[in-house]
């Protein structure tokens, strides 16, 4: 006791010290007048207001009107001042500052106050600058041209303009990209034959139990193919993954106000202020909250949600900048039904059987809620001019309390099972742990950008689950042509079953810990080539029960190896690029207890895909990527008939292929578009299903969106946006017999964008088309011809 207590209270005078440097060189940093000031204009003259100054050491502001910014309280050194503005490219000066010096950095722009004002007015949602540049992509500060990798981005300025509110609205941008949501309404799609469900944040993990709110969004990157190398396994899909950017804070006052009104007494409150605590020292804050309630389309179902997204970050000193954010999501209503098949149904669609479409057979008794928790710190150290240092730790958890979800199983035409699958408690929580080293550094004349990295991460889920009806029925049977004789099922129902049952509450828990690095080799200054790796170890402890209390025998580890290659060549410099790629995904898999009782163990299930294309940058004029993949997925599990019985086996092999393009471009002033359009070929090749496709995933998916401006006159501003949607035919069942039909959703805007304020219209789905999204399991009718209005003010 006595040794603990001294080495305690060492420590904690260790601690002390360090803590008194730590201030005392901060405060000697900042405590001085070095200054660094200037002027930004257009080369017509102008004030270029709202542009953005950047120094090296991390710091940033806002010019003001007049065209001015200062940085004050620097240290002496060499700095570089950075400037941008939407669209344009950077400019960048090096200055040098002695004790007690001030510096003057004057910039003109390549652009005149009407192309500014343009931009200011109907946004550059378009622009290659602004859209393709990602530190998350390949965790390395690549462009676009330069990685052989095919990604996707949706930013702010798009997402406003569709005026879309939810994760999955903005996966209409994404080519390929087939709109799915999982049963309790997580946001997923399919992509490339298969489907993802699982969302980064900030590129780590989160472990969501709700949807997602673009209230807080930046921008949204889809990342294609099996992506394992760098994400891991147990986030990852083998067609690829959704990593949305949340909004950051900046260093001058500012932010927005909002207010959407719509169909199905939908009314929604939003707000982005942005509010600096210390600008001057590097201490920012923002935050965005929205709080939206909605009715639905059908005779029963509501909603209500609430966002709070708090955000902090605090640049020390010109080496170390810190970070921390969080979101908190709360989701009230009614959960939609799914819509199922019974195999024995003898139909091929839902236009064959006899339910109103806006008939729910739900109950508004069935309160489910739900929510979602994110926090996320940071720490960027510059350790010297070639490499840096990235730590972060996320925590992410999601709740049930309660959450209700029937399984509407049409028997016959007119006669459909209710089935409630009842959540009565869970909590789930993941936490992430990752450091990456990040180098950009020459071996003799030859350029490498280098990233090494180590990811922890842990995953626990408690929860507390009832079929009622799996097993034998509980509740009758709905009856369509007798629905006033159908009993209502209502929560008092439920609760007096539920009490009659003693069900213990099932417990997972898995970690994984993973090593990577991956390095970009430049043979040319136009061919590169990159080779990357990862180790990944998983630790599954199971699962137990609070009330059996008996010790499970699936409890694994599995190692898995991930390797990526990757070339890319420029056929003109900074303009046209092609790539290749080859990508390794794994997933790992639990073992199995036979009908014989014996117990198996299985291999990782893999992914290789090969792909190849082309990638087009011509300014914000005109922006292309085409490719074609073949991804083939060996290690899958099937079911083996016996003469004992049915066993699980491994050995099934699925192939998926085909190609997407990506066209995104600005003609003339104030008209843009971005269109896409991917085909996808998938069948299974052994095991079961053969040559069937895969639950769920479209061949055809087409996508546009054009929207066009007035930039002079009065009316400047002024603008109408049009796109079209089409998701050709899905299949419900394995045996690929049942199809969800194709569908095409047309929707428009009008829009009034003024610096300080906007005002804004939206039709969805003008066609008033009747169309269902599945999510690989079940089915679920969405909203018919609707409309929103809002209105926001910026300051």
């Amino acid at each position: 006791m006595y040794l603990s207590l001294k080495n305690s209270k060492s420590i904690f005078f260790f601690l002390c010290l360090l803590a008194f440097l730590f201030a005392g060189n901060v405060l000697a940093q900042k405590n001085n007048n070095n200054l660094i000031h200037g002027q930004v204009t257009t080369r017509d003259g102008s004030p270029a207001a709202y542009s953005t100054i950047k120094l090296s050491n991390g710091r940033s502001a806002r010019v003001d009107k007049e065209g001015r910014y200062t940085f004050r309280d620097l240290i002496p050194g060499t700095y570089v001042v950075t400037v941008s503005f939407v669209g344009l490219p950077e400019q960048s000066q090096t200055l040098s500052l002695a004790v007690g010096e001030s510096a003057v950095a004057d910039f003109v722009l390549s652009a005149d106050g009407k192309t500014l004002d343009e931009i200011l007015i109907i946004g550059q949602k378009y622009a290659i600058t602004s859209k393709k540049e990602s530190d998350y992509v390949a965790r390395l500060p690549l462009k676009n041209l330069e990685n052989p990798q095919v990604y996707s981005v949706v930013d702010k300025e798009l997402i406003k303009e569709q005026m879309a509110l939810t994760l999955e609205e903005s996966f209409r941008n994404v080519p390929g990209a087939a709109p799915s949501k999982t049963g309790a309404g997580m946001p997923s799609f399919f992509s490339r034959g298969f489907q993802t469900s699982e969302n980064f944040r900030n590129g780590m993990a989160t472990y969501l139990r709700t949807g997602i709110d673009l209230a807080q969004v930046e921008r949204v990157e889809t990342i294609k193919g099996p992506t394992s190398t760098l994400f891991g396994a147990q986030m990852t899909s083998f067609g690829g993954i959704v990593n949305y950017i949340t909004k950051k804070p900046y260093e001058t006052f500012g932010g927005e106000v909002g207010y959407s009104m719509g169909s199905w007494d939908m009314n929604r409150l939003t707000a982005d202020i942005n509010a600096p605590i210390a600008a001057e020292e590097g201490l920012l804050f923002r935050v965005n909250l929205a709080r939206q309630k909605e009715n639905t389309f059908q005779d029963q179902g509501n909603n209500a949600t609430v966002l709070i997204a708090p955000s902090l970050s605090y640049q020390v000193n010109d080496r170390l900048k810190l970070s921390l954010d969080a979101d908190f999501y709360a989701v009230k209503g009614i959960t939609p039904a799914g819509w199922m098949i019974d195999p024995k149904l003898g139909k091929t669609s839902f236009d064959q059987l006899h339910l109103d479409y806006r008939q729910s057979l739900n109950d508004n008794s069935l309160v489910s809620r739900q929510s979602s928790s994110n926090i996320l710190f940071q720490a960027d150290y510059k350790l010297s001019d070639q490499w840096q240092s990235q730590t972060k730790y996320a925590w992410g958890g999601g709740s049930y309390d309660d959450l209700y979800i029937f399984d509407m199983i049409w028997k016959t035409d007119s006669l459909v099972n209710r089935i409630l699958r009842t959540f009565t408690d869970e909590e789930s929580a993941r936490k992430n742990f990752q450091q990456n080293f990040i180098g950009d550094f020459k071996i003799g004349q030859f350029r490498n950008r280098m990233v090494i990295g180590l990811d922890y991460m842990s995953n626990y889920r408690k929860t507390r689950y009832d079929g009622l009806g799996y097993g034998g029925d509980v509740f009758a049977p709905a009856q369509l042509y007798n629905l006033p004789g159908t009993p209502v099922i209502r929560i008092e129902d439920v609760n007096a079953v539920l009490a009659k049952r003693n069900t213990g509450q099932n417990i997972t828990k898995e970690a994984s810990y993973s090593a990577y690095v991956s390095d970009v080799f430049n043979v040319t200054d136009r061919l590169s080539a990159m080779a990357s790796l990862r180790i990944d170890r998983i630790i599954n402890e199971g699962l137990s029960n609070t009330l059996t209390r008996i010790e499970k025998k699936d409890r694994y580890n599995q190692t898995a190896l991930s390797p990526k290659f990757g070339l890319v060549y420029q056929l003109l410099k900074d303009k046209v690029s092609l790539f290749a790629n080859y990508m390794n995904g794994f997933k790992n898999i639990p073992g199995r207890e036979q009908v014989d009782k014996t117990y198996s163990f299985f291999k990782p299930q893999r992914a290789n895909q090969l792909e190849g294309g082309v990638k087009v940058e011509l300014s914000d004029l005109f922006n292309a990527t085409v490719s074609y993949y073949n991804i083939d997925v060996t290690n899958s599990l099937y079911t083996e008939t016996r003469s004992t019985g049915n066993f699980t086996v491994q050995g099934g092999t699925q192939n998926s292929k085909g190609f997407e393009v990506e066209l995104i471009g600005k003609p003339f002033t104030g008209f843009n578009y971005v269109a896409s359009y991917g085909y996808n070929d998938n069948e299974f090749i052994s095991g079961a299903n053969v040559g069937k496709r895969a639950i769920g995933t479209p061949e055809h998916v087409l996508n546009i969106w054009a929207s066009y401006a007035l930039t002079d006159g009065s009316a400047k501003g002024l603008g109408l946006g049009v796109g079209n949607s089409y998701i050709s035919k899905a299949f419900l069942d394995a045996a690929n017999t049942f199809t969800l039909g194709a569908y095409n959703l047309l929707d428009a805007t009008v829009f009034y964008n003024r610096p300080k304020y906007s005002v804004r219209v939206k039709a969805n789905n003008i066609l008033d088309k009747k169309y269902w999204v599945s999510d690989g399991y079940y089915a679920r009718p969405q909203k018919p011809f609707n409309f929103m209005a809002s209105v926001a003010y910026k300051f």
